[in-house]
């Protein structure tokens, strides 16, 4: 039966199919429905097969999920007329399976209402821009620290007040996305409308606006700070906090002098000019580089982000926390940045703040949240920023009454197993089903373990879809094998030809590669992706099931991840440097399903570390809850118990054996293919070419001949079963 995420994939993929062919005017809802179910008449009827869990119709729920192909970019619905848009057209051509193409919707959506604050904020100053400017996408996306390529699909699909005067770094509309002819058109005319139209430097294939009427990155921050507190126009930004590490000559932490006396933090100012509260990250970047040219560009990169939010990320009213060996000193800033250079040597930029425990420092490990050690342990971040713990250090420093505090996040829930799950893995209750659950709220690292055939991938697939409610985007699936790597699993560099500029990057001011040989990319691998799609959305399940665990070289592929598993709350910092000093976590709502064949290594043989940090389930054909399983789903399926009686004879003569091993019976799944019931002599045909090659493997050097010992015919003669139809020697004529 299909789930309500398949069927409602279905249905948005379907419509997004007919409006592929009304591109030029859309579609008004009620004449899109009757063509979307006039492709598709089986949607109804599917949907009212979930019954009484979902209280919405089909057509209800299409037009709320189609929220997140909107806020994608890839649907616009003004005056309740849908139309896809260029991006939308590109989409469904690369995702053609309606599943995935409604996951990766999702997963931009999901983008969105994570940061939906700051999107809100970014849409509704669009409306208070002054008249005849246009402003970047990059230098908004920047103003309110969300991405600039889902910036830009947010706007092309919303349509806020504004939208078309949010335009790429050189002017040109489109913000790097696909449009069709008459999306380009029409933001010609609302250039011109608004008398920002650059005639001389557009043509027919591209539209650009005036780069005189182009917004700075400075008077866009200005236009940002000059929001009054409390207006309703762009919702007030959350609190943060900040670690701030500062030394002065004599390596001593300044909280001991000048931060206690004068009531400050400081940042080194040497060789800067002068800066202000506000100043923009490219006016920033542009100091730094000027100031420090003979440094590494990893040095000035680093340098420009903490002097960028030092200057303006940082805000009145947000925690700083201060370190000095064990003790942790807390306090909340009262002030703007300032310059200060009362000598050359001397100069830096100050913010007053207001020190609450100056007198009774924290321990900092006693008193403070215990995630926060591994978040503050890069020594060379002189600012780290540690919002995340904001709801619990605001009680040691009290709340700040012109702020609203965020509310606090939904914790991810596994449910528990039910009995529609048992019937879908064919065990007879949810028994042992409950048990990998309580054992996952305990560890959060599990492993099916067993001989061929017992069903253990599939048990941890559909256990996995069913802990994350149905949602493909939140299992993963990967097999190790004794070749994978951390690089392959987590993330690593990989080698790639330079890009070309091409006639198009050129009319579109995109850059070549600088490099004339490989140019190596970092590239996030499945464990990774995974895990920030879990940090950025806490209150959802995420699992990833790791077919054939114990084949590859577990130490080798997870690396400084090792110590992660058994130590959630902990941060480590990673082997290439990508957490950028902040330290990594595998997130709590991330659990990690295994599964092993113990014909391959034993359970006894694997890494004494690994095993204390996984839960082991078996799955075993003389162990419930296997055993009488393909009996009973004989009887269920209306099948003879013929093929149950020649399993469990081949398994008495498998343990009776020379090898005498347990893990070399064979698994009940074998004889549940189709082709084990589908005809004469298919039996015959299963047995020949998949149970007596894995025996023979088993059996390899000790002597067995394989055909007596274990050959079909052998054990219906001894079960005295008679052969098949097809198997009896032809009449005489």
């Amino acid at each position: 039966m299909p789930t309500a995420f398949e069927i409602s994939a279905r249905a948005v993929h379907q419509a997004a199919t007919v409006l592929a062919g009304h591109l030029q005017d859309g579609l008004p809802f009620r004449e899109l429905k009757p063509l979307i179910h006039q492709a598709d008449p089986s949607l109804r009827s599917d949907w009212a097969t979930l019954g009484p869990k979902v209280k919405s119709g089909i057509d209800t729920n299409l037009s709320y999920v189609a929220i997140a192909l909107t806020k994608a970019g890839w649907l616009t619905r003004a005056n309740r007329t849908w139309r896809l848009t260029g991006l939308g057209v590109e989409s469904l051509e690369m995702y053609p399976d309606p599943v995935t193409f409604l996951s990766e919707a999702t997963t931009r959506y999901t983008y969105w209402r994570t940061r939906r604050t700051s999107f809100d904020a970014a849409s509704k100053l669009l409306a208070e821009l002054p008249d005849d400017r246009w402003i970047s996408v990059e230098d908004l996306a920047r103003e309110y620290s969300v991405d600039a390529e889902a910036l830009a699909g947010c706007l092309q699909g919303t349509r806020p007040e504004g939208w078309h005067l949010v335009l790429s770094e050189n002017g040109e509309v489109g913000l790097g996305l696909p449009l069709q002819t008459s999306e380009i058109e029409a933001w010609r005319l609302l250039l011109e409308r608004d008398e920002v139209y650059d005639e001389e430097g557009s043509s027919l294939d591209v539209v650009r606006g005036l780069p005189g009427k182009r917004l700075t990155a400075d008077e866009l921050t200005a236009l940002v700070l000059g929001e009054e507190p409390g207006q309703e126009s762009v919702p007030q930004r959350p609190r943060r906090v900040w670690v701030i590490r500062g030394t002065g000559a004599d390596g001593a932490s300044l909280i001991r002098t000048l931060w206690r006396d004068k009531g400050v933090v400081t940042l080194p100012a040497d060789r800067l000019p002068v800066l202000t509260q506000g100043t923009g990250p490219q006016r920033v970047r542009k100091a730094v580089d000027e100031a420090y040219s003979g440094s590494t560009s990893a040095r000035r990169d680093r340098r420009a982000e903490e002097l960028y939010t030092f200057l303006s990320r940082i805000q009145e009213g947000d925690i700083v926390v201060c370190t000095d060996g064990p003790h942790a000193y807390l306090g909340v800033v009262r002030g703007p940045a300032e310059y200060s250079a009362p000598n050359l040597d001397a100069a830096h930029f100050t913010r007053s703040v207001d020190w609450r425990n100056l007198d009774a420092p924290l321990d900092f490990v006693r008193d403070l949240p215990d995630e926060l050690t591994g978040r503050v342990a890069d020594a060379d971040a002189r600012i780290v920023d540690i919002s995340e713990f904001a709801s619990r250090l605001e009680p040691l420093v009290g709340p700040e009454l012109d702020r609203v505090a965020p509310a606090p996040e939904a914790e991810a829930v596994l449910p528990d197993a039910t009995q529609e799950l048992a019937e879908k893995v064919t065990l007879p209750d949810t028994e042992w089903l409950q048990e990998s659950v309580e054992l996952l709220r305990g560890k959060r690292q599990l492993i099916f373990h067993g001989p061929p055939g017992t069903g253990k991938t599939y048990t941890a697939l559909a256990l996995a879809r069913h802990l994350t409610g149905g949602s493909p985007s939140n299992v993963r699936l990967v097999q190790f094998h004794p070749a994978y790597t951390y690089e392959d699993f987590f993330e690593g560099f990989r080698p790639r030809l330079p890009k070309k500029q091409t006639q198009d990057d050129v009319s579109r001011g995109r850059d070549a590669d600088t490099s004339t040989g490989l140019v190596f990319d970092l590239i996030k691998g499945p464990l990774r992706r995974l895990a920030d799609s879990a940090e950025e959305r806490p209150a959802e399940v995420f699992v990833l099931v790791i077919d054939e665990i114990n084949r590859g070289n577990l130490a080798k592929v997870f690396g400084e991840l090792y110590f992660l598993l058994e130590y959630r709350k902990e941060f480590v910092h990673l082997l290439y440097g990508s957490d950028e000093g902040r330290g990594f976590r595998l997130p709590p709502n991330l659990y990690i399903i295994g599964t092993m064949n113990t014909v391959d290594r034993t359970v006894a043989l694997m890494d004494a570390a690994m095993r204390r940090r996984f839960s082991f389930m078996e799955l075993h054909p003389d162990a419930p809850p296997l055993t009488g399983l393909l009996s009973s789903w004989l009887t269920a399926n209306g099948h003879p118990q013929d093929a149950a009686l020649l399993l469990d004879e081949l398994n008495r003569r498998i343990a009776e054996g020379p090898a005498a091993d347990r893990d070399f019976r064979v698994g009940h799944s074998y004889l549940m293919q189709p082709i084990a019931h589908s005809g004469p002599r298919t039996m015959d045909l299963l047995w020949r070419t998949q149970i007596l090659p894995l025996l023979t493997e088993y059996h390899w050097g000790d002597g067995t001949n394989i055909q007596e010992a274990y050959g079909l015919d052998v054990i219906r003669d001894h079960l005295g079963m008679k052969p098949e139809p097809a198997d009896l020697p032809a009449a005489d004529a």
